[in-house]
């Protein structure tokens, strides 16, 4: 969908009574209009479509990860103690960036520990992620960043497209970050040693899952199912 400038004759109350509710829903004075429209004629925007799914990703992780953010129309932040000594915290957060119909997720994935010991893990847990994702998506939509608080970056471009169908935009983001998730369990349950071979097995569980109807419920697991038989 395109946004032009309109100019529209409204009264002083109806515009009061806009505001309240923008303000009660944390958006304005234009999205809510917009979103009240669209809903009246039997539109769906691309807001509403990203709010969908923040929603869907919520109820998806509620029983494995602590949801620490959302953003109204815009993105989620999970919460997340590893399994490795002194259960440092570790930040996933899925956003939307872009331009109306062309906005499209991005998942951010971070620490903020200053252990050398723990970056030097991070380090190695997202090369084996990088490789895996080399031969399967385009170079330039990961980035692990090993200057900047060791922060990794997975872009959606195609098919995180707001675009697309919003079940398997939900589908996709669930089963990318269950199979991220649980690797990382794997990973720092076991200090590295040896465990390639079970992420690489989650990671091909992850593409199988691809090529399945999106899920209905939040019942996915079938990402975590390597890490709990181990």
């Amino acid at each position: 969908m395109k946004k032009s400038i309109y100019s529209l004759m409204l009264f002083d109350e109806i515009v009061e009574k806009i505001d309240q509710m923008a303000y009660v829903n944390y958006t304005n004075r234009s999205q809510l209009i917009n979103e009240i429209l669209a809903e009246h004629l039997g539109l769906v925007t691309p807001e509403q479509k990203i709010q969908t799914i923040l929603e869907t990703l919520k109820e998806n992780f509620s029983d494995t990860l602590s949801v620490s953010q959302v953003n109204k129309n815009s993105s989620i932040q999970f919460g997340k103690s590893l399994k490795y000594k002194y259960r440092p915290k570790v930040k996933y957060s899925i956003e939307f960036v872009g331009v109306g119909g062309q906005k499209y997720a991005v998942l951010k994935i971070s620490s903020r520990t200053k252990s050398v010991e723990l970056n030097h893990h991070f380090d190695e847990f997202f090369r084996i992620i990088c490789e895996l994702e080399a031969k399967h998506i385009s170079k330039d939509e990961i980035i692990y960043e090993t200057s900047a608080n060791h922060k990794f970056v997975r872009e959606f471009r195609d098919e995180g497209s707001v675009s697309r169908d919003v079940k398997e935009v939900s589908s996709l983001l669930t089963n990318y970050l269950k199979m991220i998730d649980a690797a990382m369990d794997i990973y720092f349950e076991h200090e590295g040693s040896d465990v390639e071979g079970d992420i690489k097995q989650l990671y091909q569980n992850y593409l199988d899952s691809k090529h399945q109807p999106p899920a209905k419920t939040a019942d996915t697991r079938m990402l975590t199912r390597t890490a709990s038989a181990r």
